[in-house]
């Protein structure tokens, strides 16, 4: 009884670390994706193009956004803080 209520302890104390790093997983994914397009961007890749490519990973909506967003932005801020920033809001949510 007392190794079952140890395991459950031990459980019960993993899962938001997994959970963690799952969520850390997620950010450091997207945060790559963001990036790729902000290449795209600076690679002269068209803004539509840009947005086909992130509607197949996201979905309609974002990736129209998301591209929208990342050329909006001023040349000289498509630098590696884009994606260093979107990871660090993505960990904050």
């Amino acid at each position: 009884m007392r190794t079952l209520v140890v395991l459950g302890l031990v459980l019960a104390a993993a899962t938001p670390a997994f959970a963690q790093s799952d969520k850390a997983a997620r950010c450091e994914s997207s945060a790559k994706m963001v990036m790729e397009a902000v290449q795209a961007r600076k690679d002269g890749v068209p803004q539509k193009r840009t947005e086909r490519e992130l509607r197949r990973a996201l979905d309609r909506d974002a990736g129209v956004m998301l591209a929208q967003w990342i050329y909006a932005l001023p040349e000289d801020q498509l630098n590696l803080d884009v994606g260093r920033s979107w990871e660090q809001q993505c960990l904050s949510q």
